[in-house]
């Protein structure tokens, strides 16, 4: 049963993350501009009403403009500077004379503070200047208190400087409705857009997708089409060339099986029609007996070498390590003399160190042997031998048997081909060959061969080679 249920999209993702830091980074700038306007409201009237005071002193320290003389009380410095100093018309002034409301500046306040007795009953207590903010009718007010007295008066007097906040409140609190509905609007403008580009962008990996749930087993020859070189192309090209590898894989699975099918046929055929012809008489049951061991032997062996291929293929196939290279040839020629009688030499030994797989080297080497073994006769010499040049290290084994048809060269490193100019009469895997190119792949080298019919055979494994720690040379 198919699973149609799907997940929040990539698109919906991303844009949703995209809006996401686009609301908070507007939401900041919107608060931090918004605080900004509201201090600075404040801090213009707090500027003001330091400017007021500042001018009363500056007034107060002067005689009377009107006769030249000090003056002869606070009610006459109070009425003198009020008249003297407009107000603003968000401000407004007034005065206290022990303990009540006097006199007011000439204008006409949004609010008449000085009829607020509660307020002039705070405002009459204060002994040093002092300042606040009041919340009123008329929305918030800053004010400034500044005692007044003359020496040698008995009167106790304050001057009340009056701000009225909430014009530049209201101004500043438009600004910032004006950048909330603009921030708004940029959000829903830039979500439509992202959610189009978006859409573009993804829109290669929304066909990958599409082909990629479209390819079945035999359809692995589709390949996505290219365009651009940024990284949705080069997932496309990554994608196109991991297909070429599944079938390729795919290809070389289908070859094995119909090669593998097709060469266990046969001695299980034979297996089954000795075993149903086997009669009572003792020679011929033992004849048959031989004949199944030697073809079941034969399977065992084409079973492995199946296996050994398929290993090939996985990535932990080699075990590297620094290896004595001399020792490696030298090694591998004793096992292989005890083969069968040759004549067996060494032609040259590789004096140096490389990392590399002994124990596939062995093998490989070793398969090799065997090959030649069965293209020899008991007169023919085998050879080991093995050099370095300044970046590969080269391996052969040689022999001065049949050699090999150049008919038979371009073939026989594929699985289940034989040579047809076997003297040994081995019944072979035909995958020995194989197995040894697959060994020389693995260290990402390559296995050739040099020959001509009657005049022997030369295998060499080419490898790359560079200097490790305990190289000699």
């Amino acid at each position: 049963m198919t699973d149609h249920r799907r997940g929040t999209s990539a698109r919906t993702r991303i844009l949703a993350w995209i809006m996401l830091v686009l609301t908070v980074a507007v939401f900041l700038i919107v608060a931090s501009t918004a605080r900004a306007e509201l201090a600075g409201v404040r801090s213009h009237a707090s500027t003001e009403l330091e400017h007021e005071v500042a001018k009363f002193r500056e007034f107060a320290s002067k005689p009377d403009p009107t006769d030249g003389h000090p003056y002869a009380s606070v009610r006459a410095l109070m009425t003198s500077h009020l008249q003297n100093n407009l107000p603003e018309h968000t401000e407004t002034f007034f005065s206290i004379i022990d303990g009540k409301e006097d006199q007011r500046s000439a204008d006409t306040p949004p609010l008449r503070l000085d009829q607020d007795t509660q307020f002039v009953a705070a405002a009459a207590k204060a002994k040093t200047p002092t300042s606040g903010e009041l919340k009123t009718a008329a929305g918030p007010v800053a004010y400034a208190v500044v005692p007044v007295e003359i020496e040698g008066q008995p009167q106790h007097a304050q001057l009340v400087v009056i701000e009225f906040l909430a014009d530049d409140l209201d101004e500043a609190w438009t600004t910032i409705w004006t950048m909330i509905w603009v921030a708004v609007v940029a959000l829903i403008a830039a979500g439509l857009l992202g959610w189009i580009v978006a859409g573009r962008v993804l829109e290669p990996i929304r066909r990958l997708r599409e082909t990629a749930a479209g390819i079945g087993e035999d359809e692995l020859d589709r390949r996505i089409e290219v365009t651009g070189n940024d990284d949705v192309a080069q997932l496309s090209l990554t994608f196109n060339r991991m297909l070429d590898r599944l079938e390729a894989a795919f290809e070389g699975q289908r070859q094995l099986l119909d090669d593998a099918g097709h060469e266990l046929r046969t001695p299980i055929t034979v297996v089954r029609g000795h075993l149903q012809v086997m009669g009572d008489d003792p020679v011929d049951r033992q004849n048959t007996l031989e004949l199944v061991d030697d073809e079941l032997q034969r399977m065992s062996r084409l079973v492995d070498d199946l296996v050994m291929l398929a290993r090939s293929e996985r990535p932990d196939f080699l075990d590297r390590t620094n290896t004595d290279l001399m020792d490696l040839v030298i090694s591998s020629f004793s096992k292989a003399s005890a083969l069968a009688p040759r004549n067996w030499i060494i032609d040259a030994a590789p004096e140096g160190f490389g990392l590399v797989d002994d124990e596939r080297l062995t093998q490989a080497l070793l398969q090799l042997a065997a090959n030649a073994v069965d293209h020899t006769t008991p007169e023919d010499t085998i050879a080991f031998g093995g050099r370095l040049d300044e970046h590969s290290v080269h391996l052969w084994v040689r022999d001065t048997g049949a050699g090999i048809a150049a008919s038979d060269q371009q073939r026989i490193f594929d699985r289940f081909a034989t040579a047809s100019t076997s003297r040994g009469g081995r019944k072979g895997t035909g995958l020995g060959l194989t197995i040894v190119d697959r060994i020389a792949r693995a260290h990402d080298g390559n296995v050739s061969v040099r020959s001509a019919a009657g005049q022997g055979a030369l295998f060499t494994l080419t490898l790359p080679w560079h200097r490790t720690e305990g190289d000699s040379r």
